[in-house]
């Protein structure tokens, strides 16, 4: 086992080479958040981590927590091994705060929230580092395995005695009210959770209990200028599958979030993970949050606006008041963009964007499952993006050689060149590790359509996964009894349905029918010249066709359904067999006067 300034070395130089700043390795100096202590600090939007890059010199230092250290771009890779699994360190002991309650019941009460439900809560009351605190404790039965503290003051002050990745609050049941019928409320935070407790309090006019939890990390932080969730945030969403089973039994998941800009991107990442139809959204009456809605009118408006809770928008029939967010964000910020592909040439055709069902085809052998893993990659390194991978064509060890190969740049087995070194295999694998999974039928598992997606679900709860790649079609059984044609425009709707519901783009490989000849050379096949039924045209929101040029590899885009995605045309780029790598073509200008 690798020690733990081993690991933090590790650690700090995989964060250094995917962080958007600084893996393009551009000399010049970056400050960018430390993987060691960023996430524990109270301002998460801090920076303190420096990094210098001259030439292939990186010199690197925290300002906070004072890890630094230097290696060699080109040999960073073999200073330390990667490990795959985290460090398992003794948990601290937690010491409780002195027993001096009185200011923090005094703050309580000027929020409008019960000490009697802050009690019957588990909440600790007390002075901690000279500070009036009140913590909320976490558990494991019976056990407190870590504490959540705030300060009870104006000077808003996090911090934790270990940490928890689990869902905190739950039921504060009277014997004498009814339970809100299978339905749980999520709040941003513990003071909003006590809130709304209080408010549903019997002593406060409540007339059932309700089972209310609080995330244990508030909202995402880090939004992209287009105002949605920075991928490089879904570490802050393991408490979804930590708590699944707080959500397997419920049929309404109230979200009970702040309304600024990162309560919503809250509200839509969880509502995207835990199922948008049985998730709703609460209207504070012009307040930010419940306790500020509490202080300002009651417990009664409280109640009345979490029992008036909206569905989250579905597909459906509604009138536009009801997509108002939305409508009034296009409008304020217009179009979303996307994220680059990693190639100049192939954004001006298309970027990557979730949401949509993307058709890829071309013949057997040019090159389409290697350019769908160069865009996973170019989008994993850069944005964060995890994806979900179910091929049926490659076992996942191989297809994780060569998605490593292309990483690295380097021949994976030995051979005429020079291959990976050790380290750089534990280097590929510990990002591949990380950014990407494999779907498995090799146990004999049916590979039905309902089974991929199923799976797909999973990886969106459990992992955050962005991308769901599908390779090749002609393997899923459809155990459909009609003609093939309505069996695949079927399976379609159905992948196009769960792209729109989880949020995620899908890339699906399909194979053409028999290569056309046309004007004595092969055709360049499009959508409709997919085997088995027009629907892959018809229904995709946009069509690529990877295709082999003498000395290069074309990517013909044959569909946008929407213009402000791309466009219809033809860019070139050039493969290398060795490291399965696509790069930009650049035809060679001949320049020289020759003379004869």
């Amino acid at each position: 086992m690798l020690s733990q300034d081993n690991y933090e070395k590790s650690n700090i130089q995989n964060h250094i080479s995917i962080n958007s700043k600084t893996n393009h390795m551009a000399i010049g100096q970056y400050k960018i958040s430390c993987p060691i202590c960023s996430d524990q600090r109270k301002n998460k939007q801090d920076k303190p981590l420096s990094v210098n890059i001259n030439q292939d010199l990186i010199i690197y230092h925290c300002h906070h927590c004072s890890v630094n250290g230097a290696y060699r771009h080109s040999q960073g890779l073999k200073m330390t091994k990667v490990i795959t699994k985290p460090i398992q360190t003794p948990r601290k002991i937690i010491k409780f705060p002195t027993p001096d309650k009185e200011e923090a019941k005094e703050w309580l009460a000027e929020r409008g929230i019960s000490i009697l439900t802050a009690e019957r809560s588990g909440c600790i009351l007390g002075k901690k580092n000279n500070k009036s605190v009140i913590g909320f404790p976490f558990l494991e039965g019976t056990e407190t395995i870590a504490v959540k503290y705030r300060t009870a003051s104006s000077l808003k002050e996090f911090w934790w005695e270990n940490v928890a990745t689990k869902l905190w609050g739950g039921a504060i049941l009277d014997d004498a009210l009814p339970t809100m019928p299978d339905t749980i409320i999520i709040t941003e935070g513990e003071i909003d959770c006590l809130s709304i407790q209080t408010a549903f309090a019997a002593e406060n006019g409540g007339t059932q209990n309700v089972i209310c939890y609080s995330v244990p990390n508030g909202a995402p932080n880090k939004l992209t200028d287009n105002l949605v969730l920075d991928p490089k945030e879904d570490g802050r969403f393991k408490y979804i599958w930590e708590d699944r089973s707080k959500f397997d039994q419920v049929s309404r998941i109230i979200l009970a979030v702040d309304t600024d800009d990162n309560g919503k991107i809250l509200a839509d990442e969880l509502s995207r993970r835990l199922d948008k139809a049985r998730c709703y959204t609460v209207n504070w009456s012009g307040c930010k949050d419940a306790n500020e809605l509490l202080v300002a009118e009651g417990s009664e408006a409280v109640r009345k606006s979490i029992l008036g809770a909206i569905p989250v928008p579905l597909h459906g029939l509604n009138n536009i008041d009801f997509y108002n967010d939305e409508f009034q964000k296009l409008y304020e910020k217009g179009r979303p963009t996307g994220v680059s592909t990693g190639f100049e040439s192939i954004d001006k055709l298309f970027n990557i964007q979730a949401g949509y069902l993307c058709v890829v085809t071309g013949f057997p052998g040019e090159g389409k499952s290697a350019f769908i893993d160069q865009l996973l990659i170019n989008i994993a390194k850069n944005y964060g993006w995890k994806s979900n991978i179910c091929s049926f064509e490659k076992p996942p060890t191989y297809h994780a050689i060569q998605m490593a190969e292309c990483y690295i740049g380097k021949p994976f087995f030995e051979g005429h060149n020079v291959r990976m070194s050790q380290e750089e295999k534990d280097f590929s694998q510990n990002f591949i590790s990380e950014h990407f999974l494999f779907q498995d039928y090799q146990d004999g598992g049916q590979p039905t359509i309902e089974n991929i997606l199923e799976k797909s679900a999973q990886a969106v709860m459990r992992y955050g996964t962005k991308v769901l790649v599908i390779d090749p079609y002609n393997f899923i059984e459809t155990n459909h009894k009609g003609l093939q044609t309505d069996a695949i425009s079927t399976m379609l709707t159905k992948i196009q349905l769960h792209c729109k519901k989880y949020d995620i783009l899908c890339f699906f490989i399909c194979h053409p029918a028999k290569p056309q000849i046309r004007d004595g050379k092969k055709a360049v096949c499009t959508g409709v010249d997919i085997a088995g039924s027009m629907s892959f045209f018809s229904k995709a929101d946009f069509g690529i066709t990877v295709y082999r040029n003498d000395e290069s590899v074309g990517i013909h885009c044959w569909k946008q359904r929407w213009g402000w995605m791309g466009k219809v045309g033809q860019a070139e780029l050039k493969f290398d067999p060795l490291t399965n790598r696509y790069s930009e073509f650049e035809e060679i200008e001949d320049t020289y006067d020759w003379e004869f």
